[in-house]
């Protein structure tokens, strides 16, 4: 745990210095917004209250904070500084992220935004030598209930962060740095039962009779058997969010199909090279772990101008930075856009439609094998949508509820149905009242009937006592001339010494 004081005024030098060349990587922030930032960029390294040493595969560094007051209360305000170090340009796309947890360690709030720095110059703008003060102003929520405030840094762009390299973390690439204790203003109260997760979602993509054209389209009539997925929803909440999206998945002996579509009014994509950042603009995304244990899993992404990232990864996010991007899945895949990307002009949204060959999953350990009727994976899809303002909103078919996309235990399920393999199982039949079950009639020998007659002391005559309640054996369980007689049960279901017992 790191110990919080008070923020000295001494800490708080800072010489300002906005190199020429940070300026260049500005070009798209106004006059105003450039001298908004330029307190908080310099060259010469300042001097946090609390110095840290944690490194992003020795690009980026974080070398301290000051943190203002030295305790937080439920409802009220804190102000943190983060002091950072560039030491090497990144690519554009690259954001800060700032989680609080409770004292178990749990999520509960996400505060990636909060300062000039995160929303004017993020890392994917810094240049090697820059050191880069942010200041985020972060209210702690009023039914926070517990003893302390853990927070957790990194940096990240998509469905990636860059990996620590040095210093404090938590395994998943975050940097643990700062526990801030919280006051109690009223009673404590008791805590909470364990909410427990929302059931997963499930999708049945049935087989294809015939394989759909590959087009962007969505319009053949392969795609008429596949229901489309409920409404994507915010990847944190899960909740309905926009770009509103659904999607549709379907599969034969070669392929498996997937269409989106994406109602988007500002398309975003300048990537034209296959394993570009797709994630860093507007793309969809598909995540597949075929057996479901979190290990050889596959994503791969699709821009509007039809470009693709595709990946594979040995367990979470590794290995590191972007896992295998020397897989190639040869996959089909077409785009049919509503409008023009890359201008102001409104636009309506884009259709992707790909096709993946199931030998581009017999790969890594264990390969997969091609789905069967019955047959369950594990898959989640994603789309990434770019504002006009520059800023970036997620959707996805099950909400991964933190803020990362690589949490193949939250991904949906998905189960392959062949109909016509379905109408071909053995249809059960339907109960038989037992009020209207027969008793057997049983034809057994003569010689048995008269055993069992002297042991029960029966006579042949239908008169009074116990006989007389009977109707005459001979008349009823007598063979008839020429009868088969019933032979002794056979097989695995028969009961042992039945036949051997009554010879």
């Amino acid at each position: 745990m790191i110990e919080v004081t008070a923020m000295s005024l001494a800490h708080l030098a800072w010489m300002p210095l906005l190199v020429p060349a940070c300026v260049e990587r500005s070009v798209e922030l106004t006059a105003a917004e450039r001298e908004q930032i330029r307190p908080y960029v310099s060259t010469q390294r300042p001097r946090p209250a609390h110095t840290l040493d944690v490194s992003f595969e020795d690009k980026i560094e974080l070398i301290g904070y000051d943190v203002e007051p030295s305790t937080w209360r439920p409802g009220a305000e804190l102000t943190v500084t983060w002091y950072w170090k560039c030491n090497r340009a990144l690519e554009e796309g690259w954001l800060l992220f700032t989680h609080v947890a409770d004292a178990s360690g749990t999520s509960r709030l996400n505060a990636d935004g909060g300062s000039d720095i995160r929303r004017l110059y993020p890392p994917g703008r810094w240049k090697a030598g820059e050191f880069v003060r942010d200041v985020q102003r972060i209210t702690l929520p009023a039914d926070w209930n517990s003893e302390r405030a853990v927070f957790f840094v990194g940096v990240w762009n998509g469905p990636h962060r860059l990996q620590i390299t040095r210093g404090p973390n938590d395994g998943d690439n975050r940097a643990r740095v700062l526990d801030v204790p919280v006051e109690r203003t009223e009673p404590a109260a008791e805590a909470p039962a364990p909410v427990e997760p929302p059931p997963l979602a499930v999708l049945r993509a049935p087989r294809a009779t015939t394989a759909p054209r590959i087009d962007g389209r969505l319009d053949d009539a392969a795609w008429t058997s596949a229901q489309p997925t409920p409404r994507f929803v915010d990847t944190l909440s899960g909740v309905e969010a926009a770009p509103t999206t659904v999607a549709r998945v379907l599969w034969d002996d070669r392929h498996l199909y997937v269409g989106f579509e994406v109602a988007d009014d500002h398309l975003r994509s300048t990537f034209r090279n296959r394993d570009e950042h797709l994630w860093e603009q507007d793309c969809v995304e598909v995540m597949l772990d075929p057996d479901g244990d979190g290990r050889n899993y596959f994503e791969i992404q699709i821009s509007p101008q039809n470009v693709t990232f595709e990946t594979r990864y040995d367990s979470r996010r590794q290995p590191q930075p972007f896992g295998h991007v020397d897989w190639n899945p040869e996959l089909r895949s077409a785009v049919q856009r509503t409008g023009r990307a890359n201008d102001d002009q409104p636009d309506q949204g884009y259709v992707v439609e790909l096709a993946i060959p199931w030998t581009a999953f017999a790969v890594g350990e264990p390969p997969a094998q091609r789905p069967a009727h019955g047959t369950e994976w594990r898959f989640n899809l994603y789309v990434m949508d770019t504002r006009a303002d520059g800023s970036q909103r997620a959707v996805s078919l099950a909400a991964p509820r933190v803020g990362d996309f690589h949490v193949p235990d939250r991904f949906a399920r998905l189960q392959f149905v062949d109909p016509a393999a379905a109408a071909a199982l053995p249809q059960a039949e339907a109960p038989i009242a037992r009020e209207n079950i027969a008793p057997p009639a049983l034809k057994l020998p003569a010689p048995m009937i008269d055993r069992l007659r002297e042991q029960l002391g029966l006579r042949r005559t239908t008169g009074g006592g116990l006989g007389g309640k009977l109707r005459d054996i001979n008349s009823i369980d007598r063979p008839a001339p020429g009868e088969a007689l019933p032979s002794a049960p056979q097989g695995p279901g028969a009961s042992p010494g039945r036949a051997t017992g009554m010879q």
